[in-house]
């Protein structure tokens, strides 16, 4: 069960990515999503009890984005059900979903793998 579960992860996270790859033309984050050393992401899930205001304020405050850009996020995040949201280092990534989750926001943690081991 838990190796169904990690390959469906797995998947959503590769179809994120590929999402993420293909709409260049609008603009999410002042930064490259991976700039190679990247470890974790963090993705958040759309649910049906946040308001849309919680999310932007949140990914504003948290990630440290502008709020046009958390808008982009928030948008996307409510169209397709989730989105990455956040690429970096392990530390930062837990610090990140602690305060994330405090905000009460559906959010989880995953370790990206590099194909180039």
């Amino acid at each position: 069960m838990a190796l169904l579960i990690s390959v469906f992860l797995c998947i959503i996270i590769i179809y994120l990515l590929t999402r993420l790859v293909q709409q260049t033309n609008e603009p999410i984050l002042s930064r490259k999503i991976f700039t190679g050393i990247e470890t974790h992401a963090l993705i958040f899930i759309d649910d049906d009890i946040s308001s849309m205001e919680t999310v932007v304020n949140t990914l504003v405050r948290v990630i440290g984005i502008s709020e046009k850009q958390a808008i982009n996020l928030m948008f996307r995040i409510h169209k397709e059900g989730m989105a990455i949201v956040w690429t970096g280092d392990r530390n930062s990534a837990e610090q990140h979903l602690t305060e994330i989750q405090r905000a009460g926001l559906q959010c989880f943690l995953t370790e990206i793998v590099s194909n180039n081991l």
